[in-house]
C-alpha cells in the first residue's frame, strides 16, 4: 500500500493550528459534540500521527450513530476472512463495501472524503475490528457502541462513544459495551483463511460477527488429537517427521491488552550461526501462525495450547549439533510486527536472559541427535551472553525462555520446561524430540 505520510503530516499540522488545544487525558467524558463538523481534541504533546488517529477514531464513532451503518459494518466484518474478522481500514473505506462508513465519517468534516483520507495518509496502516470475543459473538448491530484507538503499545488509549464524547476505558479490563478497535496493522491481510479450511462459529446463527476458526484436518501430522480424531481401539497416533516439537504451552501473561485482540504467539529457536564466532546468535527457526515452513504452523490464541508442532527439524538439529558444542534457546514471543520477524529496536531482552542464566543452571537445550539412545539435555550457554546481544534487540513482547523445569525448581507432571521471563515464571511447556 502506498503510504503518503508527508502530505498527511502537513495537512494535520495546519489543522492543529486552527483548532482549540485541550488535553483529554484528564477527564472521563468530554463535552457533547456538535451534530455538524467535529472539532478534534488535540493533546499538546501529541504527534501529528496521534492527532490524526484520534480524529479518525472519533469520526468512526459518530458514524456508528446510525442503525443502517452499524448493520452494514457488522455484515462486512462477518465476511472478512480472518480469525477476528479484521478489516484493513483504508482499503475498506476505499472499497464499495466501505461506502456507508466513509460517508458517515465524511459528513462530519469540513473537507468531506478528502479530509478522511488526508487523516489516514498521516497514519501508519491500520486494522479495524471488534477485539473482545464476547462482544464480537454477541453484538447484533445495535447502538451504544464505543471506538477505541491506540498508536503504539506504550501510548495512551483514546476512546469515544457515538455522540463523539471522549470516554475513559480501563486498559486491563474490557468494557461491557461492544467496542471497535483501531490499531496499527498486525495481520497478514494477504493471507486470508481459506473458506474450505475454516468455519465461522458462535455468530448467533448469522446475527453477530462471530469468530472464524481453522478446521483441523483429521490425521494431520501436526496435531495430536488422540481418541477425538476417531478410530480409537488403541491405534497408534500418526507418525510425525523427526525433530523437536512443542506439544503443550501454558502462558500466564501473553502481554496483549484487550483492545489489541488475540495474541500472536510465536516460538523462536535462537543461537549462534557461525562456528568461528560462537558468541553471536541469530534467529534459526520460527513456529507460529505464519511461519515460513508449513510444518511449523500453530495458532495459540489463549493461555493454553495443546497439539504437536515442529520447532526444529531433524536436519536443522543435526546441522546445528555438528557445528556447535553448546545448545540453542527456545524463546516464546508475542509478535506485534511482521510475522516470524523480530524487529531490532531495543535491547531490554539481553538483561532478562542474563538474569535467567544467572538464576538457573540451564537456559538452553542441547540435543545429540546421533547418539543412541538420543540425548536431550539442558545447558547453560554462558558464553553467548558475553556478546553485545545485538541479535536480541526487538520491539516484540518477550514472553520467556524455555528452561528445564527440574533445574528451575519446578515440577509440573506431564511438562518438561517452564517459561521464564527473566526470573519470573510465565508458564510451562512440553518440548520433546521425536526420532
Amino acid at each position: 500500500m502506498k503510504h503518503t505520510r508527508g502530505k498527511g503530516v502537513l495537512f494535520f499540522a495546519l489543522f492543529v493550528a486552527f483548532t482549540a488545544c485541550a488535553d483529554p487525558a484528564g477527564r472521563s467524558v468530554g463535552p457533547t459534540a456538535s451534530k455538524d463538523v467535529l472539532a478534534e481534541p488535540t493533546p499538546a504533546a501529541a504527534s501529528a500521527e496521534r492527532v490524526a488517529l484520534t480524529r479518525i477514531a472519533r469520526l468512526v464513532a459518530v458514524a456508528m450513530d446510525n442503525e443502517p451503518a452499524r448493520q452494514h459494518l457488522k455484515r462486512d466484518m462477518r465476511a472478512a476472512p480472518f480469525h477476528e474478522h479484521k478489516l484493513q481500514l483504508t482499503s475498506y473505506l476505499r472499497s464499495k463495501d466501505g461506502r456507508a462508513l466513509l460517508e458517515g465519517m465524511a459528513a462530519r468534516t469540513r473537507g468531506g472524503e478528502s479530509d478522511v483520507f488526508g487523516a489516514l495518509a498521516a497514519i501508519r496502516p491500520l486494522e479495524f475490528y471488534m477485539p473482545v470475543v464476547r462482544h464480537r459473538e454477541s453484538w447484533t448491530g445495535k447502538g451504544d457502541i464505543l471506538v477505541v484507538s491506540q498508536l503504539d503499545e506504550s501510548a495512551p488509549i483514546v476512546a469515544f462513544d457515538e455522540t463523539g464524547r471522549e470516554v475513559s476505558l480501563d486498559r486491563k479490563i474490557a468494557p461491557e459495551q461492544p467496542t471497535l478497535s483501531i490499531v496499527p496493522v498486525e495481520t497478514r491481510f494477504d493471507e486470508p483463511m481459506a473458506a474450505a479450511a475454516s468455519r465461522n462459529v458462535r455468530d448467533l446463527g448469522g446475527s453477530s460477527i462471530g469468530t472464524l476458526e481453522r478446521l483441523a484436518p483429521k490425521g494431520s501430522s501436526l496435531i495430536a488429537c488422540g481418541d477425538t480424531c476417531g478410530g480409537g481401539g488403541g491405534s497408534a497416533p500418526p507418525a510425525v517427521p523427526p525433530g523437536l516439537y512443542l506439544e503443550y504451552s501454558r502462558i500466564l501473561d501473553m502481554k496483549e491488552e484487550w483492545f489489541r485482540g488475540d495474541p500472536e504467539i510465536e516460538v523462536h529457536i535462537q543461537g549462534p550461526t557461525d562456528a568461528a564466532n560462537p558468541r553471536y546468535g541469530a534467529d534459526l527457526s520460527c513456529s507460529g501462525e505464519h511461519p515460513y515452513d508449513f510444518r511449523k504452523v500453530f495458532d495459540q490464541n489463549t493461555g493454553f495450547w495443546e497439539g504437536k508442532v515442529m520447532l526444529f527439524s531433524a536436519d536443522e538439529t543435526a546441522a546445528f549439533a555438528d557445528k556447535f558444542n553448546q545448545g540453542f534457546h527456545v524463546l516464546f514471543w508475542e509478535d506485534d510486527n511482521v510475522p516470524c520477524v523480530l524487529k531490532l529496536d531495543t535491547n531490554s531482552l539481553v538483561e532478562l536472559l542474563k538474569s535467567t542464566a544467572n538464576a538457573f543452571s540451564t537456559v538452553a537445550i542441547k540435543i545429540f541427535p546421533r547418539a543412541s539412545p538420543l540425548v536431550m539435555a539442558g545447558v547453560f550457554l554462558g558464553t553467548l551472553f558475553s556478546n553485545s546481544g545485538a541479535w536480541l534487540l526487538t520491539n516484540d513482547d518477550f514472553l520467556g525462555a524455555a528452561v528445564d523445569q527440574a533445574s528451575a525448581g519446578y515440577s509440573y507432571p506431564g511438562n518438561t520446561h517452564v517459561i521464564m521471563d527473566g526470573t519470573t515464571l510465565n508458564g510451562r511447556a512440553t518440548i520433546v524430540y521425536h526420532q
